[in-house]
């Protein structure tokens, strides 16, 4: 039995996961894998459980063990007593192989085999799933030990990437050094590496910068400075230093304390079992904003009291006029109370135009943050899951800029319970149990000393000077946003200057009621008319043509969309560092690649201008042309086969979107369903047929398009509609296309609309009109990735037609030009069905090996249709030896990811729960399948083990009417899946004797 650590606990033996549901149980079982065969004293192991205030601690440990014994069942033996205590003949395997990758890790360390160091690293920290035993972290020594593994990970990280650094790899680490900064910002040793990478890729400043920001953050929290090295390191990098340059070898046995690799604490190195589980990639930091570039000034008070409030669970919502600084607040929370250890997730909400994306967005961050397992949150229904993490968590979720969006984060807030919530706003939700705490204008002291510090006039300002600063603050209404542009003014006037035309402005622009029409952004029109009425013409062109991107752009992608009339593309990048100069755009840096983003603030008042300047329609249609390229280029190399073709294109989604929702009924829609089409794979891969659906939907009708793009859009179209579950629409949809695309005389486009008809027929259960189709699709292919979609689906409905061996030959033909063309999705997706035809031949460890092969594919791509098909796999494997409860907890699994009762989840749920004898449970689950009215093989999938249901509640005389109506069905169909049609062959004649045949 092999019990994995690194991440939430898993149990595995002989290859198929042993499922221990309660907690203490669980944590019994991992506290003496730890111990290594070791015997744990009674009285240790109940502290390790409960903490040392507990009473008759060696009487609740029996009864926990008692349960576990019973949880493994024929496993049970791997529990032993001895007279020191409890012992486990198991161990934490991947624990030890992480050991042992770290043993050699140290070795070439030594060595100077940095080549070797890194693949190490790489070794040990691929055991990883997440946080080290995530799901037991309110146990006291699975407390403790996480953190203590986590801060291990941190090791081994920081010793990869320094052997990067020293095989000349600068350039990659960077992004890596960067997010590992941003959350861990008082770790010298991380900052001091990210110096010297920034260094060594020509970036001497901003080394020098990293340097001085991990100054400034020792100072302002713990009030020490840097270590002696730092200090050192910040020396040698100005005087360019040519000891700095990347180096092949280190002297023998030098490992700074800083950069040494621990073995986990309360193990040993014991032998190599690195081979003991697959390595798993590593993930994304956890959703939390990097340190901004300019400090935080003020609000002292506002943060101690919501950091209170915060403590416990419940809603809190921060509301104020725009511009007074509730972003920044929440930002700042989110980042002091991450430091504490809490989990932190931190949504954007101002990029969203609809409500229906809050969702979305936040299951997205929780994926980021590693706080949602894979598979656990389905797309089509996902605030149940989000729930169960954020809660199970115990996580603050921020949820900043909710006001356009209120509806959705107000059913979000309203199914809360079991973590905290902070919401920014300028309106409260209004819903019960609301914290309202309203974000007044700054206090008179700290205004000025913030437009001080944003003026950099630190100890340059004059008592006559200091009257026109207050002049100044109140003029904008002392909101930290109006502070912050009227400072930025100060490189071009004087203060004196700057306060008599601001105040000219005032006059004639502030006063007004705030919530009258006029914008979100009164109160700060001042400002902002002022600040650009100063700009020069071709810096205000700039700033209001950004207005036109969603949530930030490239400076290529600036000057790709901006330039029009007489501004031309080498006009983008001066007139951008002079708007970021005065504060009216900020920077996002992440590593290498920089991203120009407004503030909602100064986004809504640049499309105010951009209208009144009559140049909205224009910009539109650059910016929707910019996305259709951008799409193009990004799929053109590999046609999205790999992951990070995929994840490329949805770190623009926000414009996407935009791009999309803009376009319909206007002369953009032609060029908005060609962007549609574009993102036919990407949204494939994810498993957006919904998103994918309402797209097409708004855009086929009013867009003017050649037959040839029509009848593509409709083929297109008529998959995400299929995979929705809607057969009949799919169909009508999939004929006008073929209609269309018979005079063309397109090989190509013939193909596409016969392989997605050949799809329809195998969902309505038409499998021989289906076999045929899409044999001879295969056989005519243009190509050989195009012949690899026709076996597969082939192979599908050869499966489903009862012939697994020719299932088998035709996925494998599939996958081998998937595999040759390294194409992640293909693979992720043939595997998972051969491994159903293998498991139809009763090759039951090939079948669960392919699946997990599958897993690795679909969990890097984050395909939620592939995931939870593997898992009905896994359950049907478990229910043909008889392991029903972990056959249960596969379905269950699958089941989280069912959007509806259209799927197959529910039938084969119900058939293992049949199997147990919970004939009530199944009974449920079967009717909630037809009262969906589901079609194809679903319904006879149900209908098939709904003949076995009746013989076991007894009910022969209906169960032999259905056993020859079923019959009949299949034989029409030519349904023929061994895994249902065995209800109907196999089936007795009595309740008693149901299982056997007649």
């Amino acid at each position: 039995m092999d019990v994995l650590v690194l991440g939430p606990v898993q149990v595995w033996a002989d290859g198929v996961a042993v499922t221990v549901d309660r907690p203490l149980e669980r944590a019994v079982l991992v506290r003496l894998a730890l111990a290594n065969r070791v015997p744990v004293p009674d009285r240790r192991l109940a502290e390790d459980l409960w903490g040392a205030e507990v009473e008759r601690p060696v009487q609740r440990l029996r009864v926990v063990v008692s349960r576990l014994r019973a949880a493994l069942g024929p496993l049970a033996e791997v529990i032993g007593r001895t007279p020191a205590g409890y012992q486990a003949t198991v161990a934490a395997t991947d624990l030890l192989a992480a050991e042992a990758a770290a043993q050699r890790l140290h070795t070439a360390r030594r060595a100077g085999d940095y080549g070797a160091v890194a693949a190490a690293a790489e070794a040990a920290l691929g055991l990883w799933r997440g946080p080290a035993l995530a799901d037991l972290r309110t146990v006291p020594f699975a407390a403790a030990e996480g953190e203590r593994l986590d801060d291990w990970r941190l090791s081994l990280t920081v010793a990869g990437l320094e052997a990067n650094l020293e095989v000349g790899a600068a350039g990659e680490v960077v992004t890596e050094l960067t997010g590992l900064v941003a959350r861990h910002p008082l770790h010298e040793p991380l900052s001091c590496l990210l110096a010297l990478a920034l260094y060594r890729t020509g970036r001497q400043a901003d080394a020098l910068d990293r340097l001085a920001r991990l100054r400034r953050a020792l100072s302002e929290e713990l009030g020490v400075d840097p270590s002696p090295d730092t200090g050192a390191l910040e020396l040698r990098i100005l005087e360019h230093d040519p000891a700095l340059r990347a180096s092949a070898v280190v002297p023998s046995g030098e490992l700074s304390s800083a950069d040494q690799v621990k073995f986990a604490p309360g193990t040993t190195a014991t032998g190599s079992s690195e081979s003991a589980t697959e390595p798993r990639p590593r993930r994304s930091p956890a959703p939390v904003p990097a340190t901004p570039m300019t400090s935080f000034v003020g609000r002292d008070r506002e943060v101690a009291t919501l950091t209170t409030r915060l403590a416990e669970s419940g809603l809190t919502t921060v509301v104020g006029v725009a511009g007074s600084g509730k972003s920044r607040l929440a930002a700042e929370l989110a980042r002091s109370i991450d430091r504490s250890g809490r989990p932190v997730v931190l949504v954007e909400l101002a990029p969203l135009d609809r409500a229906e994306d809050v969702l979305p967005a936040v299951a997205a961050a929780l994926a980021a943050g590693e706080l949602a397992a894979d598979g656990s949150i389905d797309p089509n229904a996902p605030l149940p899951g989000i729930i169960d993490a954020l809660a199970g968590a115990g996580a603050l979720l921020v949820l900043d800029n909710a006001e356009h969006v209120l509806e959705s984060v107000t059913e979000l807030v309203m199914a809360a319970t079991g973590f905290s919530i902070l919401v920014t706003s300028q309106r409260p939700l209004a819903v019960p149990g609301e914290s309202v705490y309203p974000l007044g204008p700054l206090d008179r002291g700290v205004a000025v000393a913030l437009f001080i510090e944003r003026a950099g006039l630190h100890g340059l300002v004059t008592a006559a000077e200091r009257d026109s600063l207050v002049a100044i603050c109140a003029a904008v209404d002392w909101l930290p946003l109006g502070i912050e542009l009227a400072a930025g003014l100060t490189r071009t006037l004087t203060i004196s200057q700057l306060a008599q035309r601001i105040d000219d402005r005032v006059r004639l622009l502030v006063g007004g009621a705030r919530g009258v029409a006029g914008g979100r952004h009164t109160s700060l029109r001042v400002a902002l008319d002022w600040s650009y009425e100063l700009l020069d013409d071709r810096e205000r062109k700039v700033l209001r043509r950004l207005g036109v991107f969603a949530g930030g752009c490239t400076l290529e992608a600036a000057e790709a969309v901006v330039p029009v009339g007489d501004l031309e593309q080498g006009d983008i990048a001066p007139a951008m560092v002079d708007l970021v100069n005065r504060n009216l755009v900020t920077v996002q840096t992440d590593g290498a690649a920089r991203r120009f983003l407004l503030l909602e603030t100064v986004r809504d008042y640049a499309l105010a201008r951009l209208t009144e300047a009559q140049e909205v329609e224009q910009l539109r249609a650059g910016h929707l042309r910019w996305c259709l390229n951008l799409v193009r280029a990004i799929g053109a190399p590999d046609g999205f086969a790999a992951a990070e073709s995929v994840a490329a294109v949805f770190a623009e989604w926000p414009n996407i979107l935009a791009a999309l929702e803009r376009a319909p009924v206007t002369p953009r829609a032609t060029d908005g369903l060609r962007l549609a089409v574009e993102m036919h794979v990407p949204w494939l891969t994810r498993a957006w047929f919904h998103e994918a659906q309402r797209h097409y939907a708004a855009l086929t009708e009013s867009a003017e398009v050649t037959a040839h793009e029509l009848a593509q859009a409709l083929s297109h179209y008529g998959f995400h509609t299929l995979m929705t579950g809607d057969l009949e629409a799919a169909a009508v949809q999939l004929a006008k296309a073929g209609e269309l695309a018979a005079p063309l005389y397109d090989a190509e486009l013939a193909q596409t609309v016969r392989y997605y008809q050949g799809i329809v027929d195998i969902e309505r259960c038409r499998l021989p009109e289906a076999v045929a189709r899409l044999r001879e699709g295969e056989r005519i292919a243009v190509r050989d990735t195009q012949g690899a979609s026709f076996a597969d689906a082939l192979g599908t409905a050869l499966l489903y037609s009862g012939q697994p061996a020719e299932a088998l030959a035709a996925y494998t033909r599939s996958s081998a030009v998937d595999a040759a063309h390294q194409d992640e999705h293909g693979l992720s997706r043939g595997l998972s069905n051969r491994a159903k035809a293998l498991l139809g031949l009763g090759r039951l460890d090939e079948a669960l090996a392919t699946a997990e092969e599958s897993d690795r594919y679909a969990r890097r791509l984050d395909d939620r249709q592939i995931l939870p098909l593997n898992d009905l796999t896994r359950a049907a494997a478990a229910l043909t030896v008889g392991h029903l409860d972990a056959a249960e907890s596969y379905c269950r699994a699958a089941l989280a990811h069912e959007a509806d009762a259209t799927g197959l989840a529910r039938v084969d749920l119900a058939d293992v729960l049949l199997a147990k004898g919970e004939t009530g449970a199944a009974r449920t689950l079967l009717d909630e399948v037809f009262a969906a009215a589901p079609g194809g093989v679903p319904l006879l999938a149900a209908r098939a083990v709904s003949v076995a249901l009746l013989f076991a509640e007894g009910d022969d005389a209906a169960a032999r009417s259905l056993l020859a109506d079923v019959r009949a069905e299949c034989a029409a169909a030519g349904f023929g899946w061994q895994r249902y049609t065995d209800r109907l062959f196999h089936t007795g004649c009595t309740g008693e004797t149901w299982r056997n045949p007649c």
